[in-house]
């Protein structure tokens, strides 16, 4: 094993830990509430895996290192608005929103990675192809562009959040 696949197998499992903490962060949106200790969790392993992300190179620009970069961004617009405006008003909105897209990010590249020709777990899906990756990205575009709805409406129907 290669420090570049080790880096990529810890990159994996940092963002699937993301997702773990991500969806019951999602649910709790979902539901007009914020578990904070969740919240936490996801923004640090999101934070984990981007910065690992960020450090594994290929010839060319690789994805990794866009949604890496583009996560680190997005996880700070919802730490400022989680902090700093404390969820207040429409920053609550930006929080609800931030916290989905982050996670559709750790989904795509959750997704992406048994799909990719050159990563170790492309045996896990031998008939790869851009098609089935790109209708698979619409796909849960769509179901996280419904879900970051919801979230956002979450406050709304309960107007309250945990502690």
């Amino acid at each position: 094993m290669t420090i570049a696949d080790l880096f990529n197998l810890v990159y994996v499992l940092c963002d699937l830990l993301a997702v773990g903490f991500g969806a019951k962060v999602l649910f709790w949106l979902l539901s007009g509430e914020v578990l904070h200790s969740c919240a936490v969790y996801f923004l640090r392993s999101v934070l984990a895996a981007s910065i690992i992300g960020l450090f594994l190179t290929s010839h060319d620009f690789p994805t990794t290192q866009a949604v890496s970069m583009l996560s680190v961004y997005i996880s700070g617009l919802a730490i400022l608005a989680w902090k700093k405006f404390h969820l207040v008003g429409t920053w609550y909105s930006i929080f609800a929103l931030s916290i989905t897209v982050i996670l559709y990010l750790s989904v795509i590249v959750a997704i992406a990675q048994p799909l990719d020709a050159s990563s170790p777990s492309a045996v896990l899906v031998p008939l790869h192809s851009n098609s089935t990756l790109a209708l698979t990205q619409y796909i849960v575009m769509a179901l996280f562009a419904g879900l970051a709805i919801l979230a956002v409406k979450g406050r709304a129907k309960n107007g309250r959040h945990r502690g």
